[in-house]
Parts: structure tokens; sequence; C-alpha cells
């Protein structure tokens, strides 16, 4: 016991090192030394972990990787709330990780948030897009939708998640699949966000790429029919914060309006007048904040609409599909979770 003792000491401190910077010129030798301790001991002790999830017996269950960021210091064993945050197409879960900063809002906050990759994939699509398109990826017990609900109760196995504060949220196809989620664990999911991303059970139509420059959205009646019949008893409003660039040139507004309204007229909510507006301007993007709430006064849907450039993330930090000069929208997304615990 004493030897393994003094080996994790051994290497938490790194001697050889500290030596080294210890006969280095006084100036500045000090704070080098501190600098080499504070390095060593975080990567002494990991806050990111890396799961690989087993495909199971369920029709479509593919094995996945999984990142999943613990909040800095000793969490203990109190239950902590999940964050469940989806990538987008073209990229995988350390992409996502790194651009939307979810990780230092963790460590303030004290919740969990865990980084799925799809890994591997059957259809034709772009490079690791989530296929919210495709019918049998989006309905509970078999595909992408129930591999990742999975994942969920695997993360719970190793880490104190809190099963009233289960949150997904994802960018353009990671919104798909989070919608997806929010409609087939309806029971199960206590909130959830949508950027630049599409309604359930949508077409692939909707989404403009080369080959198709108009997009094309269902009909509303068409997307609540899929919503209730995919719900069936366990039906329940999720509260949903939908968060879309005007000027978005992969995914056009029109989704996210139809998302909105379609939510809205799932679970009897005017979608046509807002009970409460804000407006604001950061950075180069200005944005727009729309609550609107069921009979019971709650507000079940939420929209932030940008004036910023394109598609992707806005607000977190520099990458590909991130634009940093506009609202952080993680706060916004956060906000609305600690406010929308499971009922």
């Amino acid at each position: 016991m004493i030897i393994r003792s003094w080996r994790k000491f051994r290497a938490l401190f790194r001697w050889s090192k500290l030596k080294q910077l210890a006969r280095a010129p006084l100036r500045g030798g000090i704070q080098a030394v501190l600098a080499a301790w504070r390095e060593h001991r975080r990567a002494a002790l990991p806050n990111d972990v890396t799961h690989t999830f087993l495909a199971k017996s369920y029709p479509g269950s593919r094995t996945r990787r999984y990142l999943v960021h613990v909040p800095r210091g000793n969490p203990g064993r109190r239950p902590r709330p999940l964050v469940l945050v989806l990538h987008g197409c073209r990229q995988d879960h350390r992409d996502i990780e790194q651009i939307t900063g979810f990780n230092q809002l963790a460590d303030r906050q004290g919740f969990l948030v865990a980084y799925p990759f799809i890994t591997s994939y059957r259809g034709l699509r772009n490079r690791n897009c989530w296929g919210w398109w495709f019918d049998r990826e989006i309905h509970a017990g078999a595909g992408e939708v129930e591999d990742l609900w999975q994942i969920v109760e695997e993360i719970g196995l190793h880490y104190p998640v809190d099963p009233l504060r289960i949150h997904v949220c994802g960018l353009s196809s990671g919104a798909g699949m989070a919608v997806a989620m929010m409609v087939a664990h309806a029971d199960k999911i206590a909130s959830g966000a949508a950027v630049a991303g599409v309604p359930y059970a949508e077409k692939a139509e909707a989404v403009r790429h080369e080959l198709n420059r108009k997009p094309r959205n269902r009909p509303v009646a068409s997307i609540v029919a899929a919503m209730r019949a995919e719900m069936g008893d366990a039906a329940r409003a999720v509260p949903i914060q939908i968060v879309h660039s005007k000027h978005d040139d992969k995914v056009d507004i029109k989704s996210a309006q139809v998302l909105r309204d379609s939510w809205g007229h799932c679970f009897d909510i005017d979608t046509r007048y807002a009970v409460r507006k804000y407006d604001g301007h950061e950075g180069s993007t200005g944005w727009e904040h729309r609550l609107y709430r069921n009979t019971s006064g709650e507000s079940v849907i939420e929209t932030l609409f940008l004036d910023g450039p394109g598609h992707g993330w806005y607000g977190g930090d520099p990458g590909d599909y991130s634009f940093p000069d506009a609202p952080d929208i993680k706060r916004f997304i956060w906000k609305f979770f600690e406010t929308h615990p499971l009922q």
C-alpha cells in the first residue's frame, strides 16, 4: 500500500521535471515550477473519459464511442444533471466539445456533459450525419435514437446522474436527432434544445444542398401525426428551445418555424403570439428571444433567432461551424435546462 501511494505521489509531481525547472534561473523559476505542478496535476486527474458503447440486440444498434466530461473538483456521489450534446455532419464528438464550450460551463455549474460520436452508420449521408430523416433511426427501441438513450443509461451506471435532469441538445443533424430523442423518449428527457435543426420525422428535402436548392418542409399536420404516433400513451410536452440563424444557408429558418409550430399544435400551445419577448445584440449578431406558454403558464417552447452569418454554433469557441462573435447560446440553453427539470 505504501509503495503504491509513493508511486502515485511521484507520478503526480513528476520530480525529474520539477528538478530541471528548479535549476533554471531564479527569475520566473518558481512560477515555472508551480505551473508545471498544476499542469501535471490536471493530467493526473483527467476530466474527460472516453467510453465504448457496445451494440445491443435490437434492430439497428451499433458500437459507438462517447466522451463524458466530469466537472472539476470533487463531485462526490451527489446526483448531477446530465447534458447530452450531439455533433453535426462532418464533425465528431471532439469537434462539438471544442466549439460549444460546455465543459467550462459544466465546471462552474457542476453538471455532467456527454458527447456521443455516431462512429459508424449506414445509408447515403454526408460524413458523420445522424440519420434524422431515416425512419429506422427515430423510433424508441431501435436505431440511433435508442442507442443514444442506452448510452444515457450506461452513463448512469458510471456516474451519479439525476434522473430528473437529463437534457439533450445538438447542432444540425445532431439537433434533428435531439428532437427525435425528445419525441421517442418524451417521458424521460427533461428538456432539450435544437440548434440549426429540423422537426421530427422531417424529410431530407428540408435541407439545402447541391442537388436541392429549394428546401421543402413537411406540413405541420403530418409532423404532429408522426409525433403523436411515436409518443403514444407516454405523450408529454418536452420543453424545447429552438436556436436558429435567419441566414442559415443549409437549414432554412423555415425549419425552425415549422418545428416551433408542430410542437405548439401537438401540445395545444399558441405559437402565433409570444407571451414574452427579448431582443439584444452581442458582437456582430443580433438576436430575438421568444417564450410560448401552455395553459398552466409554463414556458414549454422558446425560440432564439439570430441575425447571424450562417449554419453553425453561435457564441462558442473557434472551430469549424462556429461563430464566436455572437451571443453565447450555451448560456441560454443551460438557463433553459436549469428551469425545466422533468416534472
